[in-house]
């Protein structure tokens, strides 16, 4: 490979896995609220 599709390479694994990274922190720190009372509310709106 030349050093151009090395750093695209490099470039769009960096943009996946910071995307993964972001979307599992933003979990951490805002869970879903998945209780007995919102799940219920959120399957009657289906």
């Amino acid at each position: 490979m030349d050093t151009a599709a090395i750093i695209m390479m490099v470039l769009f694994l960096l943009v996946i896995w910071g995307g993964l990274a972001l979307s599992i922190a933003h979990f951490v720190r805002q869970p879903d609220d998945m209780t007995e009372e919102n799940a219920a509310r959120t399957a009657r709106k289906v």
